[in-house]
């Protein structure tokens, strides 16, 4: 006998079951036949069963009652007997002998005694010789039931019980005419597939398997078996009604109200004391569900359809590991329990269906359709209006040139060559950008995919901003509008006007647009958080489609063209060198930096600039190592906490803790962009501040923090309306910031002080009149204007700047303390 075998103990003050139909039971006395065996009540007072490794024991202490029928038959003549039934105090008690799988080899009754009453025996139709019979059947019953039961039947029952066999398993029928193989459709395949990676609920592993051409083999694992209470103190135990109610509130939220009122019908009104069960070794219930009629409508079978009556058949009910009860539950339970279960599913699935229908789609599983490449006419007629605009644009530049040519530094005109060859890359890298961009939001940016096979939802950018709107979220809906659909084309616009159009790359307005174009990343970075908030791993994925890549892409070469057209366009020719800023702007020409690198020089070569020069080196490793710090911590320390509710908080009940690496690392190309923007160059932009200005405008850590605030904050709703109005007890989601976001918030802030340090030197000069007296500053303003910067005032510039730059980064580390 193996220590391992189930153990059931129930307690219960009364039981009530209804309807219950035996259709395979049937015996014989004598020339007298009975079968078809049903039980309209069966109502059991106060007791308590047994089951374990030795015995099987059940014990009624109240009296109970039983109404059950039975078709008669006597040579010619049958009829319908129905008998109700009087069982007072009774207990039976069945030692077992059992091998090491846990099955009976051996039965022993140790303790059987029935006492039983007949209130009333009738009979359907009547006949004279039957009811000449029945004094004789209420006197057997009365008196010799027990000694039929305890000395006959159990020891007869338990001998074929002993040599038993688990009856084989009925094949699948085939497919209708016109109906589709289960294996080769994608949405079953899918299901198959979450069903598999589901991880283990409660203990228990869900598994399925399309074994035959119409039939899907469901299994239920319990790897580690059951120790479980379900009732105490004649309440279920908290965890199973946790369970119950949230199955109820899923199923309420799926319009499946008749299925909870149908299941409650079927449960037997028990009231159960308590009840334990303990299995201490693995085991697995299987149970097989057929369908013979699914029609797909297209080639990838994806739009199919079911009938709205009897579309589902379940069979081959059965466990594995639990001994005994592996015969009862092939050989009885099979056929009392999957009738009823099978009606229940068809009956919801059929009041789905309008009077009339004869098929329905497959519930919620619609299969949404994903455009990878946007329709032949709009990506024609840009690819058209490309060619145009390019022509056009060479054209304007060789009449421009030939007009008004760029000069040289000596005075020379710049070759026609030059000319074009400039013009031609940044009406290319323009044209290419916004070619782009059209095509990217006319495509699908993102798809969730179930199960691996099938996309069950698909949006693209402007829908994902549709969708935003139509959530309730005007303010977040226009800024992803804004910097997705009209702010690119706006700046690349406007960088072609200022450049081919009015010869003004370094005007304010160009700057300004190579300062914010890298906002555009922020759907890149929504994207990469709210996929976090969205994916069931094995269940429901995010995949990234090239429509966002392309978008991402186009991103990239707006913020080059941007570089492009400020620092490398006419280089060195008169277009730079002769252009006029306003009183209010910094001058950025070549003059400039030529003056500052001889003003370098003689620093230099003073011990005071070597002071001012050590100074700088210091500071700037300051800032790189301060800049390191903040924007490194988001990479390798969980930045972002998702918490998954409803239902699906079964499947997923810990909060997942993500950072930005792990966010990132499903695309390299997502990972390898999002760590150059947020990362290297913010770095890079601390470390060489203020000469290497271009590298300004590829800091997208600010894009990034907009993105966190705005997209997360906003999650919880958005993925409400993504999956529907009502489906809270479903699938919800939200998530959180952790601390080391915060710290990149701060380099945000110190990052556009320095950037408007740069551009307009509010340090600078509030420095200069901080320590200057006030009756020699615009003497020296107006010097300043006439002279080149000496020696001595360029040392206290730097010096000042310097002090400045450190005072303030001190002061920002103070307050954030």
């Amino acid at each position: 006998m193996s220590a391992a075998c189930p153990l059931f103990a129930v307690w219960w003050s009364s039981v009530l079951l209804t309807g219950l139909e035996f259709p395979g039971l049937s015996t014989s006395f004598l020339t007298v036949k009975l079968d078809n065996a049903s039980c309209s009540r069966v109502s059991i007072g106060e007791g308590s069963g047994t089951l374990n490794s030795s015995q099987l024991s059940v014990k009624i202490d109240q009296p109970s009652n039983v109404v059950c029928s039975a078709g008669i038959q006597l040579g010619a003549a049958s009829t319908n007997i129905t008998v109700d039934l009087a069982v007072h105090l009774n207990e039976i008690t069945v030692g077992r002998e059992l091998d090491d799988l846990c099955f009976t080899t051996n039965f022993i009754v140790d303790r059987c005694s029935l006492n039983v009453k007949v209130n009333d025996i009738n009979m359907v139709p009547k006949f004279e010789l039957f009811e000449m019979f029945k004094p004789i059947a209420q006197y057997i019953i009365e008196e010799k039931s027990e000694t039929l039961l305890c000395n006959a039947h159990l020891p007869l029952l338990g001998n074929k019980f002993v040599i038993s066999e688990v009856k084989p398993e009925k094949p699948a029928p085939p497919p209708v005419d016109g109906a589709v193989v289960l294996n080769t459709t994608p949405v079953f395949r899918g299901v198959t597939n979450v069903v598999n990676n589901i991880p283990v609920v409660f203990g228990v592993r869900l598994g399925a398997k399309m074994h035959e051409d119409t039939a899907t083999r469901t299994n239920f694992t319990l790897p580690n078996g059951v120790n479980m209470t379900l009732y105490e103190d004649g309440a279920l135990s908290p965890a199973i009604s946790s369970l119950l109610a949230s199955v109820e509130d899923a199923l309420k939220a799926l319009s499946l109200d008749g299925l909870v009122a149908n299941i409650s019908q079927m449960i037997p009104a028990v009231n159960v004391t308590n009840a334990v069960v303990d299995i201490p070794s693995s085991f697995t219930m299987s149970m097989d569900v057929v369908v013979t009629d699914v029609r797909c409508s297209d080639e990838a079978k994806l739009n199919c359809t079911i009938p709205c009556s009897d579309a589902v058949l379940l069979q081959n009910l059965r466990t594995v590991g639990l001994g005994d009860i592996n015969k009862v539950v092939g050989n009885n339970m099979e056929d009392l329990l999957l009738p009823h279960v099978e009606n229940l599913i068809n009956s919801v699935l059929a009041s789905n269906c309008t009077a009339g229908e004869e098929r329905r789609p497959l519930p919620l599983l619609h299969a949404a359709e994903v455009r990878d490449v946007p329709p032949l006419s709009l990506w024609l007629t840009a690819l058209c209006m490309s060619v145009v605009a390019f022509a056009l644009g060479i054209c304007w530049s060789i009449y421009r040139h030939r007009k008004d040519p760029a000069t040289l530094t000596d005075g020379s005109p710049i070759s026609q060559c030059r000319a074009l060859t400039e013009d031609g890359l940044l009406l290319l890298l323009t044209l290419s950008a916004t070619f782009l961009l059209v095509w990217s939001n006319s495509t699908t940016a993102v798809a969730v995919v179930v199960g691996g096979e099938f996309n069950m939802l698909q949006l693209s950018l402007m829908e994902i901003t549709s969708k935003i709107f139509k959530a309730g979220h005007v303010g977040l809906a226009i800024g992803f509008f804004f910097f997705s659909g009209v702010y690119p084309y706006v700046k690349l616009l406007c960088i072609l006007v200022c450049t081919l159009g009015f010869r003004k790359p370094q005007h304010a307005f160009v700057r300004l647009l190579d300062c914010t174009g890298k906002f555009s990343f922020i759907d890149t970075f929504a994207m990469v958080v709210m996929v976090g908030g969205l994916e069931l791993s094995g269940i429901a994925e995010v995949h990234i489609r090239p429509g966002f890549y392309c978008f991402l892409f186009a991103t990239i070469l707006t913020i080059f063209v941007g570089n492009y057209a400020l620092y490398l366009w006419r280089r060195n020719t008169s277009v730079r060198l002769d252009q006029k800023c306003s009183p209010s702007e910094p001058s950025h020409s070549e003059n400039d930096v030529v003056e500052a690198e001889r003003d370098d020089e003689l620093d230099t070569n003073s011990s005071k600039g070597k002071k001012c020069d050590l100074m700088r080196f210091v500071l700037r490793g300051l800032n790189g190592a301060a800049t390191a710090v903040c924007v490194l911590l988001m990479w390798f320390i969980p930045c972002l906490r998702y918490n998954v509710g409803g239902l699906a908080s079964v499947v997923q009940p810990d909060s997942r803790d993500m950072a930005m690496f792990e966010l990132t690392s499903g695309s390299f190309t997502i990972l390898t962009v999002c760590f150059l923007t947020t990362v290297l160059a913010p770095f890079l932009f601390a470390i060489t501040y203020p000469n290497c200005s271009v590298t300004a405008s590829w800091c997208a850590a600010d894009a990034l923090s907009v993105a966190c605030i705005a997209g997360l904050v906003q999650l919880g709703k958005f993925v409400s309306y993504i999956i529907g109005e009502g489906m809270e007890a479903i699938y919800t989601a939200e998530a959180k910031l952790l601390w080391p976001m915060y710290p990149v918030f701060a380099f945000v802030i110190w990052q556009w002080i320095l950037v408007i340090e740069r551009e307009f030197k509010p340090v600078r000069w509030m420095w200069q009149h901080l320590t200057r007296p006030r009756s020699t500053l615009s003497s020296d303003v107006a010097a300043d204007s006439r002279e080149p910067i000496g020696e001595d005032k360029r040392h206290n510039r730097l010096f000042g700047f310097f002090f400045a730059l450190f005072s303030t980064q001190f002061f920002h580390g103070s307050v954030k303390a």
